[in-house]
């Protein structure tokens, strides 16, 4: 299929269309003097749809009406705007996966990474159960979406995946968890997870990240000459979490 017709055609499954697009999705074909504006159009529904934060942002239209709806109300849903972050290392990487997967814990929703819904640590340790490896997922969770493996640092030269054991993984998240809903900041666990080792990352650093990893960054976490590397890359001039880094990053 063409791409102008793609283009039209993805779109008009998400969204009503322009009379000319649907004209021309009908037809094959559209009038000279309203070719351009139909390019136009394309060339704005095309970036519409590679769009992460457009996607959101109808996401969360959807969500907020029917929300609104349910409790008979009017007004954003949402308190703050979605952000994107951009994640440089595996220090980053797994600062955030620990931050989200540990949300319901923080908000009082559920005690055990079992029961939190809609995370993938849930899905993880259901697949992990039924499998009894970490590397394979379950053939009855296929309806699942496919999550990048925990392969191990021994493998990380020749597998595609998360560059630690899923075991490793279980311990940090575990651990983290439990200071947090004790209230035990400023308890340092005699054992300090692996992971911790690894990274030489000091357990205050880590939970104080795992608390509050989306207030220390703007939309790009990672080791901080990076950051600023990549914040030039797309345009910017300044970024946030310098100290954040640097506890992240001790060397």
């Amino acid at each position: 299929m063409p791409l102008q017709e793609a283009v039209i055609s993805r779109w008009l499954q998400l969204f009503n269309g322009h009379p000319i697009a649907v004209d021309f999705l009908k037809d094959g074909q559209i009038a000279i003097d309203k070719q351009q504006a139909l390019s136009n159009l394309v060339a704005e529904w095309q970036q519409r749809l590679g769009s992460i934060s457009w996607f959101m942002r109808c996401l969360n239209e959807e969500i907020a009406r029917k929300a609104n709806k349910e409790d008979q109300c009017k007004g954003a849903f949402w308190e703050g705007r979605f952000k994107s972050q951009a994640l440089l290392d595996e220090q980053a990487l797994l600062s955030c996966m620990m931050y989200v997967d540990l949300n319901p814990i923080r908000a009082g929703v559920t005690p055990l990474l079992e029961q939190s819904d809609f995370t993938s640590i849930q899905q993880r340790i259901r697949e992990y159960n039924q499998t009894k490896t970490p590397f394979k997922p379950s053939s009855s969770n296929k309806s699942h979406f496919q999550l990048l493996p925990f392969v191990g640092a021994e493998h990380q030269a020749k597998t595609a995946g998360i560059n630690f054991a899923f075991a490793d993984y279980l311990e940090l998240i575990d651990w983290t968890g439990r200071c947090i809903r004790n209230d035990k900041k400023g308890f340092i666990a005699p054992n300090q997870p692996k992971i911790l080792q690894q990274m030489g990352i000091t357990a205050d650093a880590w939970l104080e990240h795992s608390e509050q990893f989306m207030e220390h960054y703007a939309n790009v976490s990672g080791k901080w000459s990076q950051m600023c590397a990549f914040k030039q890359h797309v345009g910017g001039h300044w970024c946030k979490g310098k100290s954040a880094s640097y506890q992240l990053h001790p060397n």
